[in-house]
């Protein structure tokens, strides 16, 4: 199997999931050769904090379990013990790594450890299932986890996740996931590494922020921290990111739960803050937009105008040339009539007609019905939706395991989005749309959400028949 390595397999329960707040309440630690336990420590921590009921409810954990239990200082030393030389696995290991990093940093010591994550690890040996949570994994592998959300049975569980995982000869993946999470890597120079240890491999919104604390530049990602070390390892290609991260200071970060909530937080605040490093994400007046209509004889017309959302264009352009582009690429792709587009104003067959591109719309040998089918194709290539999807909610995984991240939209319009308790979810659609705070749309937002479900149609719950 290789040159002889230890495994610390570690799993914690916290009080949340945030390590900048957020403390530690149980650890469970199992020193692993690869075939048996050669050491192990379980204790629960007394995170110097109340913990909050739907932690305790998810864990069992609650605030007179750990009241008498040992502070994390005092277990310290046998932490440091038992992992040392070892290489730190767990389940999402940024996670685990990132609370004991940070309790360590507390105490004025520097945890250091190579990481390995089972989740990534799986994923090489197992590819193609549905999900790689630990209990989807152990339903699969028909493991036995006798105390899920606990810190000893998730930790025991991933012992022996792990040690299918060498048997199957994940090996060679192992050693190229170390040599990886050990590259150099060229850091910004006025920037503190512990602020990039302490980044999550969560989805979210992350700010770059200049020496006196402004945003310079905004991002976003499903693994924050991937992301941002990303920026760092070709900084050495563009003149452009070498500028920005020469102006880098501090790093800060919005958790959001879900990829879909960090795309829309990630356009709302580029417009909000304006970094001057996201210029194309920047602008905020669309003053041309692409409408439709139907005319007296039942086709449906396009036509290119002045943006005014009161009339609720299909998508905004910065200008007249970019949305009459556009709807001529759609009016390709689909066999549209430019004269029915507003793109032609000749009389009898348009010119698509003569190469056999139109189907005859303008001349009226083709019906409406047949045409409209193919402009409402072009309607969806337009927008998220609106006319040939209906009113629809999109729901995806929230910042904590009692949350949900819900968009809505109806009429073709985004009407709100945010993070909802899921017994609000659970209500229905009436309930949440109750309780989703208003948003004014922006144009691009529908590129946003339109590109979105495509990706991740599973996640689309219509309200109204197609």
């Amino acid at each position: 199997m290789g040159s002889p390595r230890t495994y610390a397999i570690i799993d914690i329960e916290t009080t949340g999931g945030d390590p900048r707040v957020d403390r530690i309440t149980e650890i469970a630690v199992y020193l692993f050769d690869g075939e048996k336990v050669l050491d192990q420590f379980v204790s629960l921590v007394n995170p110097q904090m109340p913990i909050p009921e739907f932690i305790t409810a998810m864990t069992g954990i609650d605030n007179e379990m750990v009241r008498h239990a040992p502070k994390f200082f005092e277990i310290a030393r046998r932490i440091v013990e038992i992992t040392r030389d070892a290489v730190f696995v767990a389940h999402n290991v940024r996670f685990d790594y990132s609370f004991v990093q940070k309790e360590f940093r507390q105490l004025g010591y520097t945890f250091v450890r190579r990481q390995l994550c089972t989740v990534k690890l799986s994923r090489r040996v197992m590819p193609g299932l549905s999900s790689y949570s630990l209990r989807n994994l152990c339903d699969y592998l028909d493991i036995a986890n006798e105390a899920r959300h606990r810190a000893w049975g998730d930790a025991t569980a991933t012992v022996t996740l792990f040690g299918h995982l060498l048997r199957v000869g994940a090996e060679r993946d192992i050693n190229g996931m170390l040599a990886q999470e050990i590259s150099q890597v060229r850091l910004p120079p006025h920037l503190n590494p512990a602020l990039v240890d302490d980044l999550p491999e969560e989805p979210g919104v992350y700010y770059f922020h200049n020496q006196l604390g402004q945003v310079i530049y905004v991002g976003k990602s499903t693994q924050i921290r991937k992301r941002v070390m990303s920026h760092f390892q070709g900084a050495h290609n563009a003149s452009k990111t070498l500028h920005m991260l020469d102006q880098m200071y501090d790093i800060t970060y919005e958790l959001t739960g879900s990829e879909i909530m960090a795309l829309l937080l990630e356009n709302a605040e580029i417009k909000r803050l304006q970094p001057s490093f996201n210029q194309a994400q920047r602008r905020t007046r669309f003053n041309w937009g692409v409408y439709v209509r139907e005319d007296r004889a039942g086709y449906l017309r396009f036509w290119v105008g002045k943006y005014d959302e009161k009339h609720h264009p299909l998508a905004g352009y910065t200008s007249q040339a970019h949305a009459e582009a556009a709807l001529d690429r759609r009016g390709r792709t689909y066999q549209l009539c430019p004269q029915l587009n507003g793109l032609e104003k000749s009389k009898g067959p348009c010119f698509h007609r003569q190469l056999h591109i139109c189907q005859g719309a303008c001349t009226g040998e083709e019906v409406p019905a047949s045409y409209n089918l193919r402009a409402e194709d072009a309607i969806r290539d337009f927008t998220y939706g609106g006319r040939t999807r209906g009113d629809f909610l999109v729901i995806s995984t929230g910042r904590t395991y009692e949350e949900r991240s819900v968009v809505w939209v109806a009429g073709g319009i985004l009407r709100g989005y945010g993070w909802l308790d899921q017994d609000i979810v659970a209500q229905g659609p009436d309930a949440i749309k109750a309780a989703l705070p208003e948003v004014k749309e922006l144009p691009d937002v529908q590129r946003i959400i339109r590109g979105y479900i495509k990706r991740h149609p599973k996640e689309v719950f219509p309200l109204t028949p197609v």
